[in-house]
Formats: C-alpha cells, sequence, structure tokens
C-alpha cells in the first residue's frame, strides 16, 4: 500500500510540472508573438503624432498669415508647437513647409496662403509664439527675418 500511495504523490507533482511549464512556453509564445505588433502600433502612433503636429503647425502659420493679408496689414501672433523630427523649413512662395522625419524616412506637409510669406522659425521642438505681420512690400512676415 505504501509503494502505491508514493508513486501517486509523484505522478501528481510530475503533472503540477509539466502544467507548469506548459504555461510558461505559451505566455514565452505569446509575447513573442505580440511585441512585434505593439511596436508596430507605437510606430504608426508616432508616426500619426508627428504628422498631426507639424500639419497643425503649418495650417496655424497660413491662417495667421491669410488673417493678415486680408487685412491689408496689421500684426498677430500664432500660438504653435514644434513637433520632435524637424529637418527644416520653407517659408516663402506662398507656402509654408515643414520636412520631418518619419522613421528611416521623411515626410513634408505644407499649406498654401493668399500672399507671399517670407520668415525664419526655430525648428526645436516645443511651444513657441510666432509674430505674423505684413512688410511694406506686401508679403506676410512669419517670424523672423
Amino acid at each position: 500500500m505504501r509503494g502505491k500511495r508514493g508513486n501517486s504523490g509523484l505522478a501528481g507533482h510530475k503533472r503540477k510540472a509539466q502544467s507548469g511549464v506548459e504555461y510558461i512556453v505559451l505566455v514565452a509564445f505569446l509575447l513573442i508573438v505580440i511585441t512585434p505588433i505593439f511596436l508596430y502600433a507605437m510606430d504608426i502612433s508616432t508616426i500619426s503624432v508627428r504628422t498631426s503636429r507639424a500639419r497643425e503647425v503649418v495650417e496655424s502659420l497660413a491662417i495667421a498669415a491669410d488673417n493678415i493679408c486680408g487685412m491689408g496689414g496689421g500684426k498677430t501672433t500664432a500660438k504653435i508647437y514644434m513637433p520632435y523630427g524637424v529637418q527644416f523649413y520653407v517659408i516663402g512662395n506662398r507656402t509654408v513647409k515643414i520636412r520631418i522625419t518619419i522613421n528611416e524616412g521623411t515626410g513634408d506637409v505644407f499649406a498654401t496662403t493668399k500672399c507671399n510669406v517670407t520668415g525664419n522659425l526655430s525648428s526645436e521642438e516645443g511651444y513657441n509664439m510666432v509674430p505674423v505681420s505684413m512688410l511694406p512690400n506686401g508679403t506676410v512676415l512669419i517670424g523672423g527675418i
């Protein structure tokens, strides 16, 4: 009797240990599958946020320039948030354009204006108060020269 009881106890421990190992293998497999999906989703989210912020910048500046142009002069200030990853910007020929880094590539975001524009911005990430005014020749100045 004693021998049989001892064997059944060992068999129960082996089954519990096997279940534990199977559980660990299952969790490891799920992590291996889910991690790349999660990282891909994070990359897509980062691209979307950068692009949206860049679009907000160019549209805000273009609207401010159009308002000054429509009034025939004056001054205003545009509050913008320059996104991370700005490579360069172009303000000229009725266009406000920002080129941003997106993963290994780049993307351009632009807005057009009703008047000719010129100017200079800081490309550093963060909030900026950008003055917008009209020059004597009718060109709208965004930022500084």
